[in-house]
């Protein structure tokens, strides 16, 4: 979208992520449906429009009208039942990929879509203002919004089968994740220069509110830093917690209050965190995700099993994908004038095992399967092997203070040692 801001963007990718938008999209279709039949009508001629009438007409309608609004209703609490599951047996953090599920969206908006064609059509055609090649278009249009609600009724009843599921949530959480993780290797210091150890401007830019930096509009502060002749330094990320007495950016050169104002516009900031822009959060999620498996109430180490492969699954994906990047000359710098911090890869590997060494260390078949994915992320490159080997030292440690006996405790060094 060219002339577009990245905070409009972002914003308008959000909007349109809403179950409201789908469905108004898909009932503005239907409307349109039903004037296109009121217009066109006169244009058929009449003795074709009285030859392929259908009397069936007012019945199709009929029942479309009175099966939609249930079906319409089912779903939706179909829907709020997911979520529900979601959030008690996974993360309430989980569920908001539920809600933005364009499959769940799509189903709900065709069915309140097809309930508002069949109600105004049915107005129209006791009215009498369609006539009859006006029928006729009406026909046709009916009979394939029924055979829309059909295949889209088809897939939701099969996509009711995994929907809610355990498995299906860590995947749908893992594909959340290696999304963000492509995304912010393609702009590993989202498009800025690589910011020094240390380095902070004598003028800071405290947060406007308290929260989670959401998304950070790049070009916005490209833009107010070309105008200051001076570089800024962003000191958070997507992801990253402020309160008014945090600094989020300095500036090298003097700021005047609305310098400091524009900066603050370019950094969003909301109530929580999003899996957009932020692949930490994806790792976090499956951290509590093990960690409610883990807990006495729950009791399914199978699950943080299942957690375990997946963060061995995608931190593979970070390395071989940023040594590739790297291999092919790295990647180029948009935003000359704003340097930004780089993601710390030993916190992403601890969001997701450090609960599974904390609340699985009485658990010996979740220690040694823990051992055994740490040595397989020692093996990547970059940060994460060093970060691996101390995590698993920690591991160690919290099985030797759980009350483990000699040979567990002898089983989870022999898996650390990969014996």
């Amino acid at each position: 979208m060219p002339g577009m801001s990245e905070k409009l963007i972002y914003l308008l990718q959000r909007t349109f992520r809403r179950t409201w938008w789908r469905c108004a999209l898909f009932s503005m279709f239907a409307v349109l449906a039903v004037v296109l039949s009121t217009l066109l009508g006169p244009y058929i001629p009449q003795d074709v429009a009285l030859k392929l009438g259908s009397n069936s007409i007012d019945s199709l309608l009929n029942i479309l009208a009175s099966s939609m609004l249930t079906v319409a209703i089912f779903s939706a609490s179909t829907m709020v039942s997911a979520f529900g599951a979601v959030a008690s047996s996974a993360t309430p953090r989980a569920s908001q990929l539920l809600i933005e599920d364009a499959t769940i969206q799509n189903t709900l908006a065709a069915f309140i879509g097809a309930f508002l064609y069949s109600v105004i059509a049915l107005v129209g055609l006791h009215a009498h203002i369609y006539g009859d090649g006006g029928r006729l278009v009406l026909f046709g249009f009916t009979l394939a919004m029924l055979l829309l609600v059909v295949i889209v009724l088809l897939r939701w009843i099969d996509y009711l089968s995994v929907l809610g599921r355990m498995g299906e949530t860590i995947r749908r959480v893992e594909a959340a994740t290696v999304k963000a993780m492509d995304q912010r290797l393609e702009k590993p210091f989202l498009g800025g220069r690589p910011q020094p150890d240390g380095a902070r401007g004598a003028n800071e830019v405290m947060a406007a509110n308290t929260g989670f930096v959401q998304h950070v509009s790049m070009d916005l502060l490209q833009a107010r830093a070309a105008e200051l002749g001076a570089t800024l330094h962003l000191h958070v990320l997507p992801g990253s917690f402020v309160e008014p007495t945090m600094a989020v950016a300095s500036s090298d050169g003097p700021l005047d209050d609305a310098a400091r104002k524009a900066v603050q516009e370019a950094i969003l900031v909301g109530p929580g965190r999003t899996f957009d822009h932020d692949p930490r959060f994806g790792l976090v999620v499956m951290g509590e995700i093990a960690a409610r498996a883990l807990s006495p109430a729950v009791n399914d180490p199978g699950t943080s099993l299942d957690v375990l492969a997946t963060g061995v699954k995608v931190l593979g994906h970070w390395s071989t994908e940023r040594q590739r990047l790297a291999a092919a000359g790295g990647t180029a710098v948009a935003f000359n004038d704003v340097t930004v911090q780089g993601l710390r890869e030993a916190g992403m590997l601890e969001d997701v095992f450090a609960p599974v060494a904390r609340y699985g260390a009485a658990a010996v078949e979740v220690g040694i399967t823990l051992q055994r994915a740490l040595r397989s992320v020692g093996r990547l490159r970059g940060d994460l092997p060093g970060a691996a080997r101390a995590l698993s030292r920690y591991a160690l440690e919290r099985a030797a203070q759980s009350g483990l006996g000699d040979g567990d405790l002898a089983l989870l060094r022999a898996a650390a040692e990969g014996r």
